[in-house]
């Protein structure tokens, strides 16, 4: 299990390589979720991250399903942000979206993400179309689930 790896993904640059390029080539959802988050924000290859994090959500790997979702959303692919999502989690059951953030903050602690700009523009877009519970960041409905998910993905780091 990769599981310490995925609270510190920026310790197996230096060291488990071995074990993470056999994880990678087994298919292991764990691997390909911490090299994702390696390549998408540390080394800033959004395109190989993006793939490898796409893997470890298809492979129904909560904490990948939730940022791969995230990741499309904040791009403006919405259409397949919300499908993701909605694998994880009904828009009015929030509780497994919930811990997979609080995981998804833990892995990106120390590494430098950077907030491109198609990001701001999906926030904004998604606010002018919220009219509920805009200002409290801990209430979401239906209307507003996503909103609050892009708020909190966009302006934590």
């Amino acid at each position: 299990r990769l599981r310490p790896l995925t609270i510190h993904p920026l310790t197996s640059l230096r060291r488990y390589k071995d074990l993470m390029d056999r994880c990678l080539d087994a298919g292991d959802l764990e691997a390909h979720y911490i090299r994702g988050i390696q390549e998408y924000f540390h080394k800033n290859t959004t395109t190989v991250g993006l793939f490898h994090i796409k893997i470890a959500a298809q492979g129904l790997y909560d904490n990948g399903i939730y940022l791969y979702g995230m990741i499309m959303l904040c791009r403006g692919e919405e259409e397949e942000g919300k499908a993701m999502m909605e694998k994880l989690c009904r828009r009015q059951n929030t509780g497994r979206a919930d811990r997979c953030w609080k995981n998804i903050k833990r892995s990106l602690h120390g590494v430098n993400v950077t907030t491109l700009d198609t990001y701001l523009t999906a926030y904004a877009t998604t606010r002018a179309t919220i009219n509920c519970h805009r200002d409290n960041i801990n209430v979401r409905c239906a209307t507003c689930f996503y909103y609050k998910q892009i708020t909190k993905f966009v302006f934590v780091f």
